[in-house]
């Protein structure tokens, strides 16, 4: 029998970092070491230095929310808002500093989803005591905060052919190049985003098209929608209800006839936008989407009621032309403005107040008044449909977000895009290849669609705040339902009771239905949130320049690694089994989180005073000067939380 002591140089001692790091180390000696035939291998002791550092493995999980802070007894029944997953990006045993960098990048994914929320200027700080001693990380999540001005998309803008049928875009007008044509523009990077959810407004002037098409045909639609993307692995367009879009209807040279139940406007009941004008030649009709009766449909909005009835009062306070109780004819139709104020929804007509949410009592009725926006249309985009070839409209005024103060601002990086098909958050074209990694087939995104996201639309859109009037007008009164959140002191929703942000890091079913096991937070130990499930508060400012939130951690993140290590060693000929990785595997011993004093973190060292003999399979001697010692995680990745010298002493004996 023998024993064999390896050590690793001090990294302060040496420039060969490839061999000689704490983890990584080969040691070699001038003449060779002869094993006998037939013998085994065993750890006696481990001597390692392990840093104290923030143990994020690929178990950890937090989840994010912007929206109203829910009380004990709130219900997700009236909120707008759903929780945001991110991916786990970070993988591992980091220090502070580098943990602080890394999640500020998983908060820059999370929260440019929402155009107001400044992701590009996101912090996480280091904080410290007076005596500087680490005690956790601040947050500082801030809001544009402003009103933006406006900038008309350029000539190179992409302009999406939803329905297969082609138009153009000049840099101010759009033009259909054939009958049944549904386009949206959707500029991304510096040229523009979606529309500004602060007081964003979007103008649409010199209306050009054929008002002789047939009544309730759509014969010219102007709006406002959340991005129609179109999926990388078959080239089809997201569709609102699943990928039922791509279905064909009675009118085989249309990709979307019929496609969701007709329940749309357009020729074929197939166009869906967040919110829309429509002049179909006769009148002026508002409509919105929503979910009634369990169906998702555009339905109107009754702008013009005046007299007070069984299923509606006047709506004056919301509506301009509440005077003859009748849609506004087709001959006074001017341009058609669109403004966002939080989750008001504004629309104009030759300046003049078509419908807005301004006395949210005096409709009681929800098809009054548009309904709120909601995380599934935090983005939206120009969107118009043309009945006829050779219609136009020209873009005169667009208040929108760009990559000044959004992350990754492309039309693929919304929360409705990834819940449903598979994107490139890092833009288009060429773009494409560098971020796309082979899976079985060929070639695949790099962001798959978040895992069991698909229903999570219908779970906001089937919540009563987002149910609209059923088709025989028996809605309950929209007195039940809370006030849709606005703008106040520049932030949306305001900064007392407004939206707030909201790290989810355990069980809290207020935010997140435990029936979506899939994606439960626990990270709230590593944050420095424990015992607690979510923070305590956003810290939401206005004023001295600075919109948003503001909060610290509320204790000290455990600093301690909660995985496991493994001592491996390549050079022996022995064979064990690694099923966390599917592979045979080099391992010889798992190192345990306390040493012999019971300590975690600092200079350790462990006696293995029952070892575990492997057996090296040598019938013959084995001839040794090198041997190469790996310290790693159960998934055989290098266990970088350690540093200084690493010494580990091998026994060696025949076989018993």
């Amino acid at each position: 029998m023998s024993l064999i002591v390896t050590s690793s140089a001090k990294q302060d001692e040496t420039t060969q970092l490839g061999i000689s790091i704490p983890y990584q180390f080969r040691n070699h000696i001038k003449n060779p070491l002869t094993i006998p035939p037939n013998s085994e291998v065993a750890v006696e002791s481990v001597k390692i230095q392990r840093v104290p550092m923030l143990d994020y493995a690929n178990n950890i999980r937090t989840n994010f929310w912007f929206g109203e802070r829910l009380a004990s007894n709130a219900s997700l029944e009236d909120q707008t808002s759903y929780f945001i997953p991110v991916r786990n990006e970070i993988l591992g045993s980091k220090s502070p500093q580098d943990f602080a960098e890394e999640f500020k990048v998983m908060l820059q994914e999370a929260y440019s989803l929402h155009p107001e929320i400044d992701s590009v200027g996101i912090e996480v700080n280091i904080s410290v005591d007076t005596d500087g001693i680490f005690k956790g990380f601040q947050y500082k999540i801030p809001q544009v905060g402003s009103v933006g001005t406006s900038a008309i998309p350029p000539a190179e803008t992409l302009l999406q052919e939803i329905s297969a049928v082609s138009g153009s875009y000049n840099g101010t007008k759009i033009e259909a190049n054939d009958a049944d044509c549904f386009l949206q523009l959707l500029p991304q990077g510096t040229q523009g985003g979606p529309i500004s959810v602060n007081n964003g407004s979007l103008t649409y002037g010199g209306l050009a098209y054929d008002k002789g098409a047939p009544v309730n045909s759509g014969a010219y639609v102007v709006g406002l929608s959340r991005p129609y993307c179109t999926d990388p692995t078959d080239g089809r367009i997201q569709g609102w209800i699943g990928r039922d879009m791509a279905e064909a209807g009675p009118d085989t040279d249309h990709p979307f006839s019929l496609a969701i139940h007709g329940e749309g406007r357009g020729e074929y009941g197939d166009i869906y936008m967040d919110y829309c004008v429509e002049d179909n030649g006769t009148d002026v009709r508002v409509y919105n989407y929503c979910s009634s009766e369990g169906l998702g449909r555009m339905q109107e909005v009754i702008y013009y009621n005046k007299n007070p009835s069984a299923s509606a009062i006047a709506n004056t306070p919301n509506s301009s032309y509440v005077t003859t109780n009748a849609p506004i004819p087709s001959a006074s139709m001017g341009d058609v403005t669109f403004t966002v104020k939080g989750e008001k929804v504004e629309i104009s007509i030759s300046g003049t107040v078509v419908v807005a949410v301004n006395d949210f009592s005096s409709a009681s009725f929800k098809s009054q008044i548009p309904m709120p926006t909601s995380i599934s249309n935090w983005k939206m985009y120009p969107s118009v449909y043309f009945g006829e070839s050779g219609d136009t409209v020209d873009i005169t005024n667009y208040t929108a977000r760009d990559s000044t103060t959004i992350h990754r601002n492309f039309p693929e990086n919304s929360w409705i895009t990834r819940t449903k098909i598979p994107v490139f958050l890092d833009g288009r074209g060429a773009t494409q290849t560098q971020n796309s990694i082979i899976d079985g087939g060929g070639t695949q995104p790099s962001q798959m669609p978040w895992n069991n996201s698909d229903f999570w639309d219908g779970d906001i859109y089937n919540r009563y705040i987002l149910n609209g009037m059923s088709s025989t007008g028996d809605t309950p009164p929209d007195s039940s339902i809370r006030n849709y959140k606005g703008i106040s002191n520049n932030l949306i929703g305001g900064h007392t009771d407004g939206y707030e942000n909201i790290f989810l890091m355990g069980k809290n079913e207020r935010y997140q239905e435990k029936r979506v096991q899939v994606w439960q937070p626990n990270s709230a130990l590593v944050l420095g949130f424990s015992p607690f499930s979510i923070n305590q508060s956003s810290g939401m400012t206005h004023g001295g320049g600075y919109h948003g939130a503001s909060f610290v951690s509320s204790g000290r993140p455990v600093m301690t690694s909660q995985q496991s290590t493994f001592i491996r060693v390549p050079t022996l000929t022995h064979e064990t089994y690694n099923f966390s990785t599917g592979n045979p595997s080099k391992i010889l011993f798992q190192i345990p989180r306390f040493d012999n004093s019971g300590a975690e973190t600092g200079a350790l060292y462990f006696q293995n005073n029952d070892k575990t003999f492997i057996d090296l399979k040598n019938s013959a001697p084995l001839q040794l000067t090198d041997l190469d010692v790996h310290l790693v995680r159960k998934d055989e990745t290098f266990a970088k939380d350690l540093t200084g010298s690493t010494e580990v002493v091998f026994f060696v004996r025949q076989k018993m």
